[in-house]
């Protein structure tokens, strides 16, 4: 049965507004360590900040990333022509008020001086991309990696074929363009727009199927971002205990649990519910569960029935074949895997 949605926008806007059919190609290459910068951000810790900011922090830099790759600020509408994209839009495309205030508000991530331009991602700016081609050498081979804007300050005359508006702050990626600072200063385009190594590539599909249904949202598509980036570190599947998937993403147990559970439902991804063994002992441990992404076109609308681990004796589970850890494995091995039963 489908999740009734209670989200800002349906699908069918969510596309109008991000220029996006069901066909559409276009994806981000976010860096992998955005991960490890969010969860050990000393300011989201000084706040104590829940999985939701987090999870929003990622999801907002993943669209600004798309809006300024793909030269997406504006769209038409029928009835109202044509719109920029705001900052209270993005809130709101990711499912999140713009309006709210203290510990449910945001806006200390996204402010001018905010945690993702403190931790280097984003930067407040004027100037944005109207327009974009790709990269054409001399022999007509296109390079679809490489992207050049043309740029809202210097397309007058088009700003006014096109009725733009004037020009209001947006965010700038810079990582996307220029991995760091030494790179800018050298005007060198080394960024996760340029360079895919050690990046992990998520499409604009994705992106709105978890957007566009309740029970997913910016935590599921944040959760669904790090499985995918640990399946290309794992080459294809990712071993993890509840506890140490708690210390990598900042989710908590119960909102953890809940949030895999939606995304296997979805067929976004497996989990392979490994056995639950009651009372093993210490000197025994069984493997952690394993988590493998799937693509955008095999997800589902409807949230298909998850069947939880089997609960087994150790009698039995070692009478079937079942095996352990070594010990001296590098692998996350908590023993406490064995109370969650997921």
């Amino acid at each position: 049965m489908a999740i009734k949605s209670d989200n800002y926008y349906d699908e069918r806007k969510l596309r109008m507004i991000l220029d996006a059919d069901r066909e559409c190609k276009y994806r981000i290459y976010m860096p992998n360590e955005v991960f490890s910068d969010l969860v050990n951000c000393e300011e989201f810790k000084a706040r104590k900040a829940n999985a939701t900011h987090i999870a929003f922090a990622f999801s907002y830099l993943y669209l600004s990333s798309y809006m300024y790759r793909y030269a997406k600020f504006t769209y038409f509408d029928k009835e109202s022509g044509e719109n920029f994209i705001d900052d209270a839009m993005m809130y709101m495309i990711c499912n999140t008020s713009p309006c709210s205030r203290g510990s449910t508000g945001k806006s200390y991530i996204t402010k001018k001086d905010g945690v993702l331009t403190k931790l280097g991602y984003l930067r407040k700016e004027n100037d944005y991309p109207i327009m974009f081609d790709y990269w054409i050498d001399d022999y007509g081979n296109v390079d679809y990696n490489f992207v050049i804007w043309h740029m809202y300050s210097s397309q007058n005359e088009l700003a006014g074929i096109f009725d733009k508006p004037r020009a209001r702050k947006i965010n700038f990626p810079v990582r996307g363009v220029f991995g760091d600072e030494q790179s800018e200063r050298k005007n060198e385009v080394t960024g996760y727009f340029y360079q895919f190594e050690n990046t992990t590539e998520i499409d604009i599909n994705t992106f709105l199927f978890c957007m566009n249904h309740s029970d997913i949202g910016v935590v599921g598509f944040y959760l669904y971002s790090f499985f995918k980036c640990k399946n290309g570190y794992f080459q294809g599947e990712y071993n993890s205990s509840i506890e140490q998937l708690v210390v990598d993403t900042g989710i908590k147990k119960t909102k953890l649990s809940e949030v895999i559970v939606s995304l296997e439902a979805h067929n976004m991804i497996t989990n392979s519910h490994n056995t639950f063994v009651p009372y093993l002992s210490h000197e025994r441990k069984i493997p952690a569960n394993s988590y493998k992404t799937l693509d955008s076109n095999q997800f589902t609308d409807s949230r298909r029935k998850v069947v939880v681990r089997k609960v087994m004796t150790q009698a039995k589970y070692e009478k079937t074949g079942g095996k352990y850890l070594n010990v001296n494995s590098s692998v996350e091995e908590d023993a406490e895997l064995n109370e969650h039963p997921f």
